[in-house]
């Protein structure tokens, strides 16, 4: 091969049928593409394990309450520390000796029982006794609860043998509570302070998902029909350009759609789940950072979408292909990696220079919108400015590079042939 030649296509007749022969591609391999089994089964995967998490932690969590930790503990009080009674509540403190406690312990009327040795007040240690069997898995949880209980009675017994009353001795045992308030007197919750972490490792993570799902099918699709010359087919009735950014935006909705299915998915699952984790539902997301993270990511997705298309039209297999691919990917995950400089220092050198890099701006400004208390709107502004540009230049270069080596076969082109399909004219 001694140069690379753009591949022949008919006039065009103007911008709109351009526009018109895109839209039909996009519609062609976005339709293919969502029907595939195994596109439904990857969609389907994740809802479909939510509901059955769902499932199995509701069994569970009715299981644990149905038995509740009602019943009665056992104490073999050697040191004359005086318990408080507890007999008129839902748990029953029965005092025994410790050979009768032993004897009902060995004829299976009790479970176990707790032994408070005579030298309590200066080792503090208490020992439970039970069956050389163990407990069976249905009493894991009461005996935590049973252990919780005693801990807690030898504690407030002690105190109150100390001469300290009821209430302060209530007080020390429930501890010390904390509570958080902004300068506005506004109260701040742990999950508050959870979310504003995990928010944005979440949209990291969802951007980068559907960067390597839409980058193989984008590869995938560009790749086999090269391999089965149906390119050639297609070619003789779309132009290059159009052919691209068809397959761009259709293949771009494919793994957006799969992507949009999941966190409707997590939205959806939220609410049910509150019930079993406190205060989840209390999570609230500023609307202006989320749509600033939808821009970041369609501006991304176009950058990182272009060059897979020409990376698909370059490589002589789907093989070498996902290589290239895998490569360039990993620069959307290095600001991910990098997550601990976003924590301590968000005016370091290393934090702009990631987020005016285009290849790694939208995952370093999704870390930065959720990390930082208030958002940095100059470099906001200069980062969609190089992340816009970059996408620009990147599928103005790769048109021409897809229109250049689309049709070549078990062939790889040199870096000069590659510069000289970009510097061709348009």
């Amino acid at each position: 091969m001694s140069r690379v030649k753009a591949a022949p296509h008919p006039p065009t007749g103007g911008g709109s049928r351009r526009l018109r022969l895109a839209m039909l591609v996009a519609k062609r391999d976005y339709l293919r593409t969502v029907r595939r089994r195994g596109y439904l089964f990857g969609t389907l995967l994740l809802p479909l394990g939510i509901a059955a998490l769902m499932a199995i932690s509701a069994i569970f969590s009715d299981y644990g309450t149905s038995g509740g930790t009602g019943g009665t503990v056992v104490i073999v009080n050697a040191s004359g520390v005086p318990i408080a009674d507890i007999s008129d509540g839902p748990i029953t403190l029965t005092n025994l000796s410790a050979a009768e406690a032993r004897a009902r312990l060995d004829e299976g009327k009790i479970p176990e029982y707790y032994l408070i040795p005579a030298d309590f007040r200066t080792s503090g240690s208490v020992t439970r006794v039970e069956p050389e069997m163990g407990p069976g898995f249905e009493r894991i949880e009461s005996l935590e609860s049973n252990s919780e209980l005693v801990s807690y009675l030898m504690r407030d017994a002690l105190l109150r043998e100390a001469g300290v009353g009821p209430e302060s001795a209530a007080l020390i045992l429930q501890g010390v509570t904390i509570t958080t308030v902004t300068t506005s007197g506004e109260p701040v919750s742990d999950l508050d302070v959870a979310a504003g972490i995990a928010v944005p490792i979440v949209f990291v993570a969802l951007f980068m998902v559907s960067i390597f799902i839409t980058s193989g099918y984008l590869l995938q699709s560009v790749t086999e029909e090269k391999e089965n010359r149906v390119v050639e087919i297609v070619l003789s009735s779309v132009p290059s350009v159009p052919l691209m950014a068809g397959k761009i935006v259709g293949l771009g909705g494919a793994g957006l759609t799969q992507v949009a299915i999941w966190v409707l998915t997590a939205l959806v699952a939220m609410p049910l789940l509150s019930s079993q984790i406190p205060d989840l539902d209390a999570i609230e997301i500023d609307p202006t950072i989320l749509g600033l993270a939808v821009i970041y990511f369609v501006l991304g997705y176009l950058a990182y979408g272009a060059i897979f298309a020409a990376i698909g039209a370059i490589s002589p297999g789907n093989r070498e292909a996902q290589q290239y691919s895998g490569f360039l990917g990993f620069f959307a995950a290095i600001p991910f990696i990098l997550f601990s400089v976003f924590v301590t220092d968000l005016d370091s050198i290393l934090v702009v220079a990631m987020a005016l890099f285009p290849l790694t701006t939208p995952t370093a400004m999704l870390l930065i919108l959720g990390v930082s208390e208030e958002i940095p709107w100059s470099l906001v502004g200069a980062s969609l400015v190089s992340l816009t540009l970059f996408a620009g230049l990147a599928a103005w270069a790769s048109a021409r590079i897809f229109r250049a080596t689309v049709l070549l076969y078990g062939v790889r082109p040199s870096l000069s042939q590659l510069m000289a399909a970009v510097r061709s004219p348009g």
